[in-house]
């Protein structure tokens, strides 16, 4: 063999591999650095960790930089994403939704858009053990915590309540304002006598034998099918970035449909790792508990019939408040 023959042949070699390794998704030199804010609230917001652990982002050639949102701060995060810190945002809708509803009112396009919704049903109603649960009339005056006063749970137990015709306030119920992993401790030591949360928050409560679960999102009618999660961008970052915001959709959606045949040893110790608690209390929540995302327009219509009935009902948004003014699945290529 000649040199010039081997000299080409090693140049066709480091051609070829050249374009095997570009062609990778997996490699960190061809992944789309996205900045996304995650609420750490409960097993409702599991999907997200899932995608990061089992490889469906990177698949998708898109390497996070991850921002936590504690429970009890969601409002941080449409905040955020709106002055460019992130990319996009996963939590709950109803933050977006007054933060919009503002904007129309004032005849400004609405800032911010859902482009995905998840998790239908998650809000539970736990009460003492020591209290009596046989319907509605017994929670009259209690102290119920809430993760804050705008949280999705509060807003679909309102709705809850309304479908019973009823309201809080003709409940007296007083409301708290408690982080949710702070809601157990604070039902032990009688700052509250019940609250509203996703599980896995309930499933500890219980756990400690001093608290019970009453209502759960299956008995809550139509108010417990609701999505609680959206996925979360600026108009303007979406318009610039269709196909990256494409790739991160992609991914849930390639988590949701392998979320049934994952483990669940596997979704529990993902849970662990990212939420918190014991793995018996994580385990014992997962048959109650869907966090998939779920088709976009039929989602949003049941979210309009049940949060943004009540939010209108309360004056939290506008009353000329449309769909296309809080969800855009046109953003999606």
């Amino acid at each position: 063999m000649t040199v010039t023959t081997s000299l080409n042949r090693r140049i066709l070699l480091a051609s070829a591999a050249a374009l095997v390794l570009g062609s990778s998704p997996s490699l960190a030199q061809d992944l789309t650095k996205v900045k996304i804010g995650w609420l750490r609230s409960s097993l409702s917001l599991v999907l997200h960790p899932i995608a990061m652990e089992e490889g469906f982002y990177k698949k998708n050639g898109i390497e996070l930089v991850t921002k936590i949102v504690r429970s009890g701060d969601g409002s941080i995060g449409p905040q955020s994403v709106m002055q460019g810190e992130l990319d996009v945002y996963i939590g709950v809708i109803s933050d977006v939704a007054k933060i919009n509803s503002e904007a129309s009112e004032n005849n400004m396009q609405p800032p911010l858009a859902v482009v995905a919704l998840g998790s239908p049903g998650a809000t539970n109603l736990v009460l003492k053990n020591t209290l009596p649960f046989n319907g509605l009339d017994d929670i009259k005056g209690l102290r119920i915590g809430v993760s804050s006063l705008g949280s999705a749970h509060l807003v679909t137990f309102r709705q809850y309540l309304a479908e019973k015709g009823t309201t809080v306030e003709k409940l007296g119920l007083r409301l708290v304002a408690v982080g949710g992993g702070e809601m157990p401790p604070a039902l032990l030591s009688g700052q509250i006598d019940g609250f509203l949360h996703s599980q896995p928050t309930p499933a500890i409560a219980v756990a400690t034998g001093q608290a019970k679960l009453v209502l759960a999102p299956s008995q809550m009618g139509v108010a417990g099918t609701s999505p609680n999660v959206g996925i979360i961008v600026s108009r303007k970052w979406a318009s610039a970035n269709k196909a990256i915001l494409s790739k991160i959709v992609t991914a849930l959606r390639e988590t949701s449909e392998a979320y049934p045949s994952i483990p669940k040893d596997r979704i529990v110790k993902i849970a662990v790792t990212h939420l918190g608690g014991e793995p018996e209390q994580i385990a014992g929540s997962y048959d109650s508990v869907d966090p998939r995302l779920v088709p976009g327009p039929k989602g949003a219509d049941i979210y309009w019939s049940v949060e943004m009935a009540a939010m209108k009902e309360r004056g939290e948004v506008g009353k000329n408040f449309q769909q296309k003014d809080l969800f855009d699945f046109g953003l999606l290529q």
